[in-house]
C-alpha cells in the first residue's frame, strides 16, 4: 500500500500545509520591498526627506537605485556681535530643511528677552530638536552656538533667522573686516517682489557647433557655465564655478536638463532656489548668444565674447503712477548711510514723476548691496520710499531709500519761492560814562598748570583682530597737534605692518571721519579734548578703538614733564 492510500499515515503532514502555503505566499509578495532608508551625512544632518517615508511605487526602483546623498549640511560661520540692541520686538528669517523659517525676536534692556518661532515647513521632529539651541542663544546673548545635531539644516535656518531679526534691532554683524555670509543666511525662496524675473525671449532655431562660456549673476554672486553645442542643439551644460551656497545651486541646477530637453532657455526657475536658477538661465543665454547662427562666420572658430550689460547700479522700472511730485523737472542727488559708508544717488524728476534713479556710489559689500538695490525698481514703480527693506540686507536698504529721500527734498526745496530777507542794521550805541574819579581795582587770577607741551606728537597702537581673526594684527599710526594745552588736530591716520593688508584702509578710515549718522573718533576726541567715553564707529569697532589708543599714546609723549 501507497502512503497516500493509508489516510492515518497523511494526515499528521496536511496539518503543516496551511503554515507553509502562507510562508510562500508572504514570501512572494515582499520579494521586491526593500525597507526604507534614510540617510544620514557625517555630521548625522538631515538629508533624503526628514520624515525618512518611502511610497510603495517607489519601493521598486529603491531596490535598484543606489542611495543618493544630499550635498553636505551647511556650516554656521561665526560672526562679531555688539551684544546690545534697540528695544523691541523683531521677525527674521532664515531658511530651514523644507523652506522659510520665521522667529520672534523680543529685545529689553538692551538684551535678547524671548525667541519664538512664528513660522516653518520643517518637520516637527527635527525643527523641536533644533529649538533647543534658541534657549543658548538667549543665556549666552550671542547666535554664535552649535548646530543641533540630527537637525543640521533646521538649526543652521534658526540661527538664520535670529541673526536677520537681530541685525533689524541695530546689532552689527561684522566688525573691520568684510560682512560675514552665513552659508544659508538668506532664503533664496524669494515670494515676494524682490524676487529676480526670468522674461521669456526669442530664440534662434539653431546653434553653431563649438564650447562657449557664459556669465550670469547667482544669489552669491558671479557664475559661468560651459554650454557645447553639437549638431546645431545643446548637447551639454557644466556649471564652472559659482558662489551660491550648494544646496540651492544643486536644486537649479536641475533645470539646466530642462534646457537640454525643450532646447530653449525659456524655462521655469526651481522653487526654492529662485536666485540661482535666474543666474544659470542668464548664464546659458550668454554663452548661446556667441552661439547664434549668423553671428559668427563659419570659418572662424567660436570664441566666447564679453557681456556687455547696462550699469548693474541703474535699475530700469515703469512708474505705476505718475505726477506725485509736483516739484520741479531735473536731476537731483541724495546720499544715506549703509553698512560700510555713505550711498550716493542721482534721482531724475520729470513731470513730477521719478524716472530714474542711479547709484552713483556706495562702500558697501557688493553681493549685499546687490541684493538691496532690487527695491530701487520698487520706488519708482510706487512712486514712494515707503517699501520694505531687503531681508537680509538691511543697512544697504536704507542706506539707498535715505539717499532717494534726501533726493526728493531737495526736489521739494527747489520748488520753494525764493526769499529775500531784508537785514536791518542798527546804529551804534553811545554810552556816556561820568568820571567820578580814579579807582585802582587788582585783579589776581591764579595761573592754569599747564598739562602739555606745544608740538606735534606720534602715536603708536596695535589694531587686535576680533574673536573671529578676520584681519591680521596691524599697526595704526598717526600724529596729534598740541597748541596752548589743546588738541587741535589729528591727522596722518595709517596702518601699516609685515601683513597689513590695504582693505584696513577702509575701516581706518570710517573709524576716524565717521559717517553720515555717526560721528567719527577724530571728531569726538577734538570736541571733548580727552579720550575718554569716545564711542565706536559701527562696522570699524576695532580701529575706532586703535586710534583712540594710539592718541592716548601721543598725549603721553606730549604731557609736560613726561
Amino acid at each position: 500500500m501507497k502512503k497516500w492510500e493509508n489516510p492515518k499515515k497523511i494526515l499528521p503532514v496536511l496539518g503543516f500545509l496551511p503554515t507553509a502555503v502562507l510562508a510562500v505566499c508572504i514570501a512572494v509578495s515582499l520579494g521586491d520591498y526593500t525597507a526604507p532608508v534614510l540617510s544620514l551625512d557625517a555630521a548625522g544632518s538631515e538629508t533624503g526627506t526628514q520624515t525618512g517615508t518611502l511610497t510603495t511605487e517607489k519601493r521598486k526602483e529603491r531596490k535598484t537605485a543606489a542611495v543618493t546623498t544630499k550635498a553636505p549640511a551647511p556650516a554656521v560661520t561665526p560672526v562679531s556681535e555688539s551684544g546690545t540692541y534697540r528695544d523691541g520686538t523683531y521677525t527674521g528669517t532664515g531658511t530651514g530643511f523644507s523652506g522659510p523659517i520665521t522667529v520672534q525676536v523680543v529685545i529689553e534692556g538692551g538684551k535678547i528677552k524671548d525667541i519664538t518661532v512664528v513660522s516653518s515647513t520643517d518637520d516637527s521632529p527635527y525643527l523641536q530638536n533644533a529649538s533647543a539651541l534658541l534657549k543658548q542663544i538667549v543665556a549666552l546673548q550671542s547666535t554664535n552656538v552649535d548646530t543641533v545635531s540630527g537637525a543640521t539644516y533646521s538649526s543652521v535656518g534658526l540661527i538664520s533667522a535670529v541673526r536677520d531679526a537681530l541685525q533689524k534691532a541695530g546689532g552689527s554683524s561684522a566688525s573691520d573686516s568684510a560682512l560675514p555670509v552665513l552659508a544659508t543666511s538668506e532664503s533664496q525662496n524669494k515670494t515676494s517682489e524682490n524676487a529676480p524675473a526670468v522674461e521669456a525671449i526669442a530664440e534662434p532655431a539653431a546653434y553653431r557647433d563649438g564650447v562657449y562660456t557664459g556669465t550670469g549673476t547667482g544669489f552669491g554672486g558671479q557664475m559661468t557655465v560651459q554650454v557645447t553645442v553639437s549638431g546645431g542643439k545643446i548637447t551639454d551644460i557644466q556649471v564652472l564655478s559659482s558662489k551660491d551656497d550648494s544646496p540651492y545651486l544643486q536644486n537649479a541646477c536641475a533645470l539646466l536638463q530642462n534646457i537640454i530637453a525643450s532646447q530653449s532657455t525659456n524655462v521655469d526657475a526651481v522653487s526654492g532656489a529662485t536666485y540661482s536658477s535666474a543666474g544659470l538661465i542668464e548664464a546659458v543665454r550668454n554663452a548661446l548668444a556667441n552661439a547664434a547662427t549668423g553671428e559668427v562666420p563659419a570659418e572662424t572658430t567660436p570664441v566666447p565674447t564679453a557681456k556687455t550689460e547696462p550699469p548693474a547700479t541703474t535699475v530700469p522700472a515703469v512708474p505705476q503712477e505718475t505726477g506725485k511730485f509736483p516739484y520741479p523737472d531735473g536731476v537731483y542727488t541724495g546720499s544715506g548711510e549703509g553698512y560700510g559708508g555713505t550711498t550716493k544717488i542721482e534721482l531724475t524728476l520729470k513731470n513730477g514723476t521719478i524716472q530714474k534713479i542711479h547709484v552713483v556710489s556706495n562702500e558697501d559689500d557688493e553681493a549685499f548691496f546687490k541684493r538691496a538695490e532690487t527695491l530701487i525698481s520698487l520706488v519708482i514703480q510706487r512712486q514712494s520710499t515707503d517699501v520694505d527693506a531687503v531681508s537680509g540686507a538691511t543697512f544697504s536698504s536704507e542706506g539707498i531709500l535715505e539717499a532717494i529721500q534726501e533726493a526728493l527734498e531737495a526736489a521739494k526745496q527747489a520748488a520753494q519761492p525764493a526769499t529775500t530777507t531784508a537785514v536791518i542794521t542798527a546804529p551804534p550805541e553811545t554810552t556816556t560814562t561820568p568820571v567820578t574819579g580814579m579807582t585802582n581795582t587788582e585783579t589776581t587770577t591764579e595761573p592754569v598748570p599747564v598739562i602739555y607741551e606745544n608740538g606735534t606728537y606720534e602715536g603708536t597702537a596695535d589694531c587686535y583682530p576680533d574673536a573671529d581673526e578676520d584681519f591680521a594684527e596691524y599697526v595704526l599710526s598717526l600724529k596729534v597737534q598740541i597748541e596752548n594745552d589743546q588738541i587741535v588736530s589729528i591727522s596722518n591716520v595709517n596702518g601699516s605692518g609685515a601683513e597689513y593688508d590695504k582693505l584696513n584702509d577702509r575701516y581706518i578710515s570710517r573709524a576716524a571721519d565717521g559717517t553720515k549718522k555717526i560721528a567719527g573718533t577724530i571728531a569726538q576726541i577734538l570736541e571733548k579734548q580727552q579720550t575718554d567715553s569716545i564711542d565706536a564707529v559701527s562696522g570699524a569697532t576695532c580701529s575706532s578703538d586703535a586710534i583712540v589708543r594710539a592718541v592716548e599714546n601721543a598725549l603721553e609723549q606730549a604731557r609736560k614733564g613726561a
